[in-house]
């Protein structure tokens, strides 16, 4: 039994019972924690706001046989920007969902924490939320070693040049006509600009990650190649985007 202090973001918090919290809290040092906030749904509760979805908060976490109960927690941001907008709050959901899937309780992931926070930030507060999650999912695949390849034409074994087809089936790229007649299955042509896109988003700094803009025809590339990367490296057909259509 031990009392751990961490700073975290709430990526997930599910009512139990008449007002209690299982909350899952995304830390640098400890991964990711599952923790029980009791009462923390009742209003005057000194738990609501810090244990709510998306939160950044300072936690006091009770351990004891790897099991983690909150006692107490202190706001730091509530992301607000995401709870008044329906089109963001969507994103950062779809996003945590990924995120979710893809780490492991309790093992440190610095990484993936900046990541997270970079992420939430522009989606809370920039220009391209539906963007800025999809650079965000294929830059957490890629830190999960779910990288595509893209260096090297799968055929001819040379540099890649666009516009290069890309086979979702065999996760392969070709590049040429000659090459690209190589492929089968599910594929996608990608353009020089999504191909440079894509390089940035797997290889630049996390300081720089959202820093690029990019035409609409660009856009619908790289959030098209994200979505359907992410359903054949899952397995699993993710529906909160969908929600957007009907916004729209």
């Amino acid at each position: 039994m031990s009392h751990i202090n961490v700073r975290g973001f709430v990526l997930r918090d599910q009512p139990v019972g008449d007002a209690d919290r299982l909350i899952s809290v995304l830390t640098a040092d400890h991964g990711l924690i599952t923790a029980a906030a009791r009462g923390a749904r009742r209003q005057k509760s000194s738990l609501l706001a810090s244990t709510q979805i998306f939160a950044l908060s300072q936690f006091q976490l009770f351990q004891n046989r790897g099991r983690y109960t909150v006692d107490s927690a202190e706001l730091d941001e509530s992301f607000q920007g995401l709870h008044k907008d329906i089109y963001r709050l969507i994103c950062a959901a779809h996003l945590a969902e990924v995120f979710i899937d893809l780490l492991k309780d309790d093992l440190p992931d610095k990484t993936a924490y900046e990541l997270w926070g970079r992420a939430v930030n522009e989606v809370n507060r920039g220009q391209e939320p539906l963007l800025s999650i999809h650079v965000a999912q294929l830059r957490l695949l890629e830190h999960a070693g779910l990288k595509p390849p893209f260096e090297l034409c799968s055929h001819c074994h040379g540099s890649v040049k666009a516009p290069a087809l890309f086979s979702f089936r065999d996760s392969k790229i070709y590049c040429g006509s000659g090459c690209r007649s190589r492929s089968a299955g599910p594929s996608m042509l990608l353009s020089s600009g999504s191909l440079a896109c894509l390089e940035h988003i797997f290889s630049s700094p996390l300081s720089r990650l959202f820093s690029f803009s990019l035409s609409d025809e660009i856009k619908q590339e790289v959030i098209c190649f994200s979505d359907r990367w992410l359903t054949i490296q899952m397995e699993k057909q993710y529906t909160r985007l969908a929600m957007l259509q009907d916004l729209d």
